[in-house]
């Protein structure tokens, strides 16, 4: 685990150093009387930095410079616009004229918010996974074979097909990384995603163990700082680290264990018998970073045993506070500053579960922070929505469709793929209103 931890320090001191920090400032303004608009959302595109204006209509942030890089400027009563910022200055003021949303007032109807709504549906293909992409929507779709005729497609929101490109692969899952690409997970490799202005889709293959070590541990970014984790499926703890990319200094946030497995996985070396323990010992000097419980416990396959569970402690930067849901110390624990612990609060949402089963997974609505947590009861998932400032239940929703898949939440929405059981119905997008 240290060789882990070694390689990918190197990596993120060397990308840092080729990294330009880009500072901010503007004005979001109404496009016709051009007054200020207050507490408009300004987001760096797939990324978890968002900021809003003040009364003045007046905001400032920093971000990574990018390829490209797209601010999404979103307000309650305007329309959402995307504005792709020039990233060859390291400073940027911006005006940024927003529309208001028009109102029928003749003629109207109402939408019923309790019932799905089809985001994308066809005869001819089922969507079995999608990205968000600005405005529009990245699919791995197929038409009989997922294995032999998926593609790529790049859909708007009007369900019109922009552009499609094949998968020169087999493909399990898109995948979008902490800088905001779109990547493409095949059984044997992985393809990030670029879509050009014109909505050209262009493949380009990634060293695959490079993604897995350096690319998909890395959760997000605060300020100057990266965050990351040595997660490992088959290990029943890992650490939270912040990476300074200005000092390049390296400090652990918290180390996670799931103390049920704990005293299982020590207790693994002690059922080898003596030459193995031997073995398990020498391995542990030969792999720096393990010692002779991990070497036992992957002699034994403890991960592969049908009673191990894997550890599950998410971590969501909210308002520019680290938030870790540390489900074995049934705490909400929160950080500033990278590392300094500043308050907790309890959470049993998982213990005390009420007759549905807790998935195990929490998502967090970027647009606004809220976090919710998956429950399924008799075949229909539950979105329970958690306060972190209480740890306590809010609110719950229960999605309309039974046995639904590809769950993911965003602008107060959920969506999701399903597919009606004994029918010749494709496998549609949805979405319902949380």
């Amino acid at each position: 685990m240290r060789y882990f931890i070694f390689s990918l320090f190197i990596f993120l001191s060397i990308t840092s150093f080729g990294q330009k920090n880009i500072f901010v400032r503007g004005i979001v303004i109404d496009n016709e009387t051009k007054l200020p608009i207050a507490l408009a959302h300004i987001k760096i595109h797939n990324q978890n930095i968002i900021t809003k204006t003040n009364e003045q209509g007046a905001f400032k942030m920093y971000f990574y410079a990018q390829k490209r890089t797209t601010l999404v400027i979103s307000h309650t009563s305007y329309q959402t616009t995307y504005e792709v910022v020039n990233t060859e200055k390291d400073t940027l003021n911006l005006t940024i004229n927003l529309e208001k949303k028009t109102i029928e007032l003749t003629t109207f109807t109402v939408e019923d918010n309790s019932k799905p709504i089809t985001v994308f549906k066809s005869a001819k293909i089922n969507v079995s996974d999608y990205e968000f992409h600005k405005n529009n929507f990245v699919f791995i779709a197929y038409e009989k074979n997922p294995l032999k005729d998926s593609k790529i497609y790049l859909v708007d929101e009007q369900q019109t097909i922009l552009n499609t490109h094949f998968i020169p692969c087999e493909p399990v899952e898109l995948y979008t990384d902490y800088l905001g690409n779109i990547n493409l997970i095949c059984k044997n490799a992985i393809y990030r995603i670029d879509i050009s202005n014109q909505n050209q889709i262009t493949l380009y293959k990634l060293p695959l163990e490079d993604f897995y070590q350096l690319v998909k541990p890395v959760l997000d970014t605060l300020d100057k700082t990266i965050i990351f984790s040595d997660f490992l499926q088959q290990f029943h703890r890992f650490k939270y680290y912040a990476f300074n990319t200005e000092d390049t200094t390296l400090s652990i946030i918290k180390e996670v264990v799931h103390k049920d497995m704990d005293w299982q996985y020590q207790y693994e070396y002690y059922n080898l018998n003596n030459a193995e323990k031997q073995f398990a010992k020498r391995m542990a000097k030969k792999y720096k970073g393990y010692d002779k419980h991990d070497i036992a416990a992957v002699m034994t396959g403890f991960a592969n045993n049908f009673m191990y569970e894997e550890v599950y402690a998410p971590l969501f930067i909210i308002n520019d506070t680290i938030h870790i849901f540390d489900h074995y110390e049934n705490k909400i624990i929160k950080f500033i500053y990278d590392t300094v612990e500043t308050s907790s609060v309890k959470i049993d949402y998982h213990i005390k579960q009420n007759g549905s089963k807790w998935k195990k997974q929490l998502f967090m609505d970027e647009l606004n922070g809220e976090i919710y947590a998956l429950f399924l009861k008799q075949g229909y998932y539950i979105l329970k929505k958690i306060n972190t400032n209480t740890g306590k239940i809010t609110s719950e929703t229960k999605l309309q469709h039974q046995f639904v898949s590809k769950i993911k939440v965003k602008d107060g929405y959920v969506y999701y793929t399903y597919k009606p059981q004994q029918s010749l119905q494709k496998k549609f997008l949805f979405k319902e209103k949380l």
